[in-house]
């Protein structure tokens, strides 16, 4: 299989496609490691994963290069996509050791009812183009601790950081068979979801795609987390301090081209201050640097392929036609050092309606819908106004009205008067058709694991 650079379209790596025999294969060494994984202590697999995250931190630029010329992520943001890989490697190798079960006081005379957790088994890792790595790293970290082994199933676009990570993994101590990698599209991605020897799936991708996966595990009655992205609004109220609001919501909307779940899709700005938003909005965002992802200053790298870039652009006509007003942005770049490249001008668009397809579907790319509101609670209610339920952000100098707006947001993060990575420390997943399940934080790791009750008989005393 090729991968070709988004930057140019020149061929950066060949890879190996799962067949159905490696499939199995991989699979049937993941089902041959678990007792052996999980009847280790966690002091010893959390040793073992540490050991691994300090070898992949040692890794952290060539894991970066990977990403930058596979999918298209500025260097920068590679960078850091690395870096959080190892530290929340780190964050679950300690946080497996506080799992804990349950002793009920029923004060039962000659019985000790226990409840424990025991690991869910071989858990099937299906992950996007996006982050290649980190978002395997949320599935794969609480896995291991918890003494699960994981087959995984990167993108096709962009497997080859996640093939690297692998091998640090294993140069750590990692036995065989505990986390095998398979390469492939949604062929590979339907097997391993189907296939026998796997007990539960993890699944990063599209709505469509995530129903899909869900009707075909319960199937076969196997564990599910779904995390199936988002179409996530802000809302700028009336006091919002715009010389704060204004950096992390450019930031946050176009970082890594916009092809991420939680990114900021639409804006409800009151309309005492829209058109002073609206401007200020504008100018930060004409600062951003559009350039080949490899260039130490870009900011906006290349869309990771062609089909990504096509629905962007059917959005940004889709809001032409709709009366919508592209204020910046809205063309693809094709010259010089942009040619043959997927590459599109950050797009911010004014007067948008409920009914564009840029306020309704996730459009995975650098582009913004921005509408006038008469208040608060119209704000929310078109905030609400989707299927999606994955993240939103309120802006309010009230931080008490910042708080009760984010009560009333049907999303499953919420921030307020500022945007910052999502924290290994705090569920993430979403509401609605955004997912089921949640991931990162001792929540995220409840996933991996099996609940059983035990009646204990005891003798007479």
């Amino acid at each position: 299989m090729l991968i070709s650079s988004p930057n140019d379209g020149t061929a950066v790596a060949t890879v190996d496609a799962a067949t159905v025999e490696s499939l199995d294969a991989a699979v049937s060494k993941a089902r041959a490691a678990f007792d052996g994984w999980s009847s280790r202590t966690a002091s010893e697999r959390a040793k073992i994963m540490h050991q691994a995250a300090s070898l992949v931190r040692q890794d952290c630029e060539h894991l970066a290069h990977l990403m930058s010329i596979e999918m298209g992520k500025p260097i920068q943001q590679a960078r850091s996509e690395a870096k959080n890989c190892a530290d929340l490697v780190d964050f679950f190798a300690e946080e497996g050791l506080r799992i804990v079960g349950e002793v009920p006081k029923l004060d039962l005379k000659n019985e000790l009812p226990l409840v424990v957790k025991e690991p869910v088994g071989v858990v099937g890792a299906i992950t996007p183009f996006n982050y290649p790595i980190a978002l395997l790293t949320w599935k794969l970290g609480p896995a291991l601790i918890c003494g699960c082994t994981v087959v995984a199933k990167p993108d096709e676009h962009a497997p080859s950081a996640a093939v690297r990570m692998a091998e640090r993994f294993k140069e750590a101590g990692l036995p065989s068979g505990v986390f095998e990698v398979v390469i492939g599209g949604s062929d590979v991605g339907k097997q391993l979801v189907t296939h026998a020897g796997i007990d539960k799936i993890a699944f990063t991708g599209g709505v469509e795609s995530g129903r899909a996966v869900a009707a075909a595990a319960a199937a076969g009655g196997k564990r599910v987390t779904l995390e199936l992205g988002g179409q996530c609004p802000a809302i700028i109220t009336a006091e919002a301090d715009l010389a704060t609001a204004i950096p992390s919501l450019v930031k946050h909307t176009f970082n890594n081209s916009g092809q991420y779940c939680y990114r900021i899709n639409r804006i409800y700005v009151d309309e005492t201050v829209h058109d002073e938003f609206v401007d200020a909005f504008v100018e930060a965002t004409r600062k951003l640097h559009v350039l080949p992802s490899t260039d130490e200053s870009a900011d906006v790298g290349p869309l990771c392929h062609e089909g990504i870039l096509n629905r962007s652009i059917s959005h940004i006509e889709d809001a032409k036609k709709r009366g919508g007003r592209v204020v910046l942005g809205g063309e693809r770049l094709t010259s010089d050092h942009y040619r043959n490249g997927y590459f599109l001008t950050p797009t911010v668009i004014d007067g948008c309606d409920q009914d564009m397809l840029v306020m309704r579907e996730e459009t995975f790319g650098p582009v913004v819908g921005i509408r006038a509101t008469g208040s608060i609670r119209e704000s929310v209610q078109l905030a609400n106004d989707t299927i999606y339920g994955l993240a939103a952000y309120v802006f309010s100098k009230d931080s008490g009205l910042g708080l009760q707006i984010a009560r009333r947001l049907r999303a499953g993060s919420v921030w307020v008067n500022g945007v910052k990575q999502a924290y290994p420390q705090l569920p993430f997943g979403g509401y609605k058709a955004s997912g089921n399940g949640r991931e990162k934080s001792h929540f995220g790791m409840d996933e991996y694991l099996e609940l059983k009750s035990i009646y204990l008989a005891l003798p007479e005393l």
